[in-house]
């Protein structure tokens, strides 16, 4: 069987043709980057506000699933959606560590399941006071090398909680 040759073809790219026929002129008015600017900052303040509120009902889930272990599941999945709502809004504001901290929790929920014991709930309040913490510092981005031990430190709590720890050191 004989080898046939590699045709490659280049699609035309008239993206900057169809730009002109639509009006569109390719460059940024700086006023209307300005008026984006401020949107994206008067945001991120009312994402300050709303993630105290979620931080709230997630107390208030936490407390309820305490005391209630005969609907526990029932509030531990209450829960899990106010810690999909924190988490996914965290990175969107400038703060992924909220982000991190909760997907942390949300795994930890999944991954136990609906009915937590009293100590997997301590887990949950751990998490849910980092990020009560985080927000309260302001610790925007990564939170450095603070943020990254407080990642860390989660993490062994999970670890420890599912029995994986390694053994302390001597």
């Amino acid at each position: 069987m004989a080898e046939k040759e590699v045709q490659f073809i280049q699609p035309p790219n008239n993206l900057r043709q169809k730009q002109k026929l639509a009006g569109v002129t390719g460059t940024i008015d700086g006023a209307w980057m300005d008026a984006a600017e401020r949107s994206m900052l008067s945001a991120k303040f009312d994402y300050l506000t709303a993630v105290q509120e979620d931080l709230t009902r997630l107390t208030a889930a936490y407390d309820i699933a305490l005391k209630d272990p005969a609907n526990r599941a029932d509030h531990v999945r209450a829960l899990y959606v106010e810690v999909q709502g924190v988490k996914g809004q965290g990175t969107s504001f400038g703060y992924p560590l909220v982000s991190a901290v909760g997907n942390q929790l949300a795994r930890f929920i999944e991954d136990s399941g609906d009915d937590l014991t009293n100590a997997q709930l301590e887990v949950v309040k751990v998490h849910v006071e980092a990020i009560r913490l985080i927000i309260q510092q302001k610790m925007e981005g990564d939170g450095g090398p603070v943020g990254q031990k407080i990642v860390a430190g989660l993490g062994a709590v999970i670890k420890k909680m599912a029995g994986d720890a390694p053994p302390a050191a001597q």
